[in-house]
């Protein structure tokens, strides 16, 4: 009897055992095919992966924890290889949102910032695209072609300075490229620096045949800058024999359009012909005082006047300017003949071309001849400065010195006004409608060294003006001015020291007829008040012309 319980007791117990270690066994088995699962499922792109009820809780989240690191790593992998291949294949809106999501999870790399600048660059959002290079070049590793790309993106946002020392910066780290090469062409191009850009586009087209028509179109507008423009023309005649049909072709075929009618504009000789009608109804102005005005009659005339200008003004290299002219003026009344006049001009004014000015020297030779005889003849130098406030504005100074000598005899020694005229003036110009019109404003002084006593005086100037562009052809100019007189010394004959004032108003309306053809109307009134009645009078003139250039 106790045999038998010791047996059922020992059999009990061996029967714990064995279903212990059967238990155990199947939770092993299960833990090892759960987790051979999950790989299993992940590599062959399941999203969810099912984990069974019975599975402890610690050892559930455990499992789940492997997954999401394992998805993480697989999801960033794809972002940065997807928006690179999307950016390869010209798709630059997915690859944008492609490699936004890998920056988001990986924000220190800095190849995907490379590639999202690059694909914001696609899309000309430059702005962003800027963000995300700087970024490129700033974390580590850096990316080096980012330095190039973001300099252009500098370019495109117009931020030169930026872009000229972010290629010099290249240059430093060893990228020597056609496209590093062209790039800083065209900032310097920007800048302004026509003939130093050159070199650049030139070093490109050796390095990469395919930068060729780009680079002689960009050298062409370097000329164009410089003002070779018979280069220019000749470049861009050569881009348009080597491959007509493209877009710069195009391009360049309008730019010779261009260049070639700014030549005949700019022909450094031009020929000037006119012919006006003038009714002037105080010729020999007589004064107003009829107690002194005498028995003086008829002092009213119409007359026809020609004239006649060539201009030569050749290119000169460097800031260096050079400008000629011949100009005469026939005038013949036709009543008063003795009062017909004759007057040849030549000048010559070289100039000095600053940044933000100009130097020049005006020196000018007359003759007049009034009834075919000798009277006048005139010697100017004038030297001047032109400044340029801004876009709209800048002034002007000058010195002048003009030698007179009158060709006829004079009455007396007191009525002789050969003299030596020195002065100076200033003005102010505002630019309107575009630089085609203008206000201004001036005061000069002069004081006139005459060798007679009677004809020496000191005089002050005011005026003011305005050119209008009223319709698209005419063109209105406005004005007048004061003179004011103090002669030095008491009128011999008068007793009394000479004042004038001499107020001139003026009006003038061009018409273009043609490129080549203006008519123009101009009415001008003088009004001069003197202290002494035999100097007071009024003139009023109108004129009526039409002038011709060529070429």
């Amino acid at each position: 009897m106790r045999l038998n319980r010791r047996i059922n007791l020992v059999t009990i117990f061996l029967l714990c055992i064995l279903l212990k270690l059967f238990i155990y066994t199947g939770n092993v088995f299960s833990q090892s095919e759960l987790s051979g699962s999950a790989t299993d499922n992940k590599e062959a792109g399941t999203e969810d992966v099912q984990v069974p009820s019975d599975v402890p809780v610690d050892m559930r989240e455990g499992v789940k924890a492997e997954e999401k690191v394992i998805d993480y790593v697989n999801i960033e992998i794809d972002y940065l290889e997807s928006g690179i291949a999307s950016l390869r294949e010209g798709n630059y809106e997915e690859a944008v949102q492609e490699l936004r999501m890998a920056r988001s999870q990986s924000p220190e790399s800095s190849l995907a910032a490379y590639y999202l600048g690059v694909s914001f660059k696609k899309v000309q959002n430059y702005s962003e695209a800027k963000v995300h290079l700087k970024d490129a070049v700033r974390l580590r590793p850096p990316v080096k072609e980012a330095i190039v790309e973001l300099a252009d993106v500098y370019y495109q946002l117009g931020e030169m300075n930026d872009a000229l020392q972010t290629l010099t910066i290249a240059e430093l780290e060893g990228i020597e490229s056609a496209q590093t090469r062209f790039l800083k062409g065209l900032v310097l191009l920007k800048l302004g620096g026509g003939k130093a850009s050159i070199g650049y586009f030139e070093k490109a087209k050796s390095m990469d045949q395919r930068y060729t028509q780009s680079a002689d179109y960009q050298i062409a507008l370097a000329n164009i800058q410089e003002g070779n423009l018979v280069k220019a023309r000749e470049i861009l005649r050569e881009i348009v024999i080597r491959d007509p049909n493209t877009d710069m072709a195009q391009y360049a075929n309008q730019y010779i359009d261009a260049i070639t009618k700014r030549l005949k504009e700019e022909s450094p000789l031009r020929f000037f012909a006119g012919i006006q009608y003038q009714y002037d109804d105080n010729v020999i102005l007589k004064p107003g005082d009829a107690s002194v005005a005498g028995d003086i009659t008829n002092e009213a005339d119409s007359l026809t006047a020609v004239t006649l200008r060539a201009e030569y003004t050749p290119k000169l290299k460097g800031p260096y300017g050079l400008k000629t002219q011949y100009s005469m003026y026939l005038a013949g009344y036709h009543d008063l003949s003795s009062y017909d006049v004759q007057s040849h001009t030549i000048s010559l004014v070289p100039n000095y071309n600053l940044r933000e000015g100009q130097l020049s020297l005006l020196t000018s030779f007359n003759y007049t001849m009034v009834d075919d005889y000798k009277y006048l003849k005139t010697l100017t130098l004038s030297p001047a400065y032109m400044h340029l406030i801004s876009d709209t504005q800048f002034v002007q100074a000058s010195v002048k010195y003009l030698h007179k000598e009158y060709q006829m005899p004079p009455i007396n020694s007191d009525e002789d006004r050969d003299s030596g005229d020195a002065g100076f003036g200033a003005s102010w110009y505002y630019l309107l409608a575009g630089g085609k019109g203008f206000i201004n404003a001036r005061y000069d002084f002069n004081s006139e060294n005459a060798d007679g006593a009677n004809w020496a005086y000191k005089g002050n100037k005011i005026g003011a003006g305005l050119l209008y562009p009223l319709m698209d052809k005419l063109n209105i100019n406005i004005g007048g001015e004061d003179y004011f007189q103090d002669f030095d010394n008491v009128h011999t004959v008068f007793g009394s020291e000479r004042k004038d004032t001499i107020f001139t108003l003026y009006s003038l309306l061009t018409y273009a007829l043609s490129d080549k053809i203006d008519i123009s109307a101009r009415y001008v009134f003088v009004n001069g008040d003197s202290n002494i009645a035999l100097y007071d009078y009024d003139k009023s003139t109108i004129t009526l012309g039409i002038e011709a250039r060529l070429p």
